[in-house]
């Protein structure tokens, strides 16, 4: 008994439309974190200039 309606066990077309989907929610969600991380870092470096600091930007001291 296979219960089943004719349907067969292959994937159809819906399942190159659920990777795509998955692809791109994964691609939204990386974009994301990556543009909240620059948000926040450039937050930090506002209320340290605001502050009145001088020394917020850190030196890049690999070019000796």
């Amino acid at each position: 008994m296979s219960g089943g309606g004719g349907e067969d066990d292959a994937p159809g077309p819906g399942g190159r439309g659920n990777l795509f989907a998955l692809v791109a929610v994964v691609i939204l969600i990386a974009l994301g974190y990556l543009a909240f991380s620059y948000i926040d870092q450039q937050r930090k470096l506002q209320n340290c200039l605001d502050s009145g600091r001088h020394n917020c930007l850190p030196l890049d001291n690999s070019a000796k």
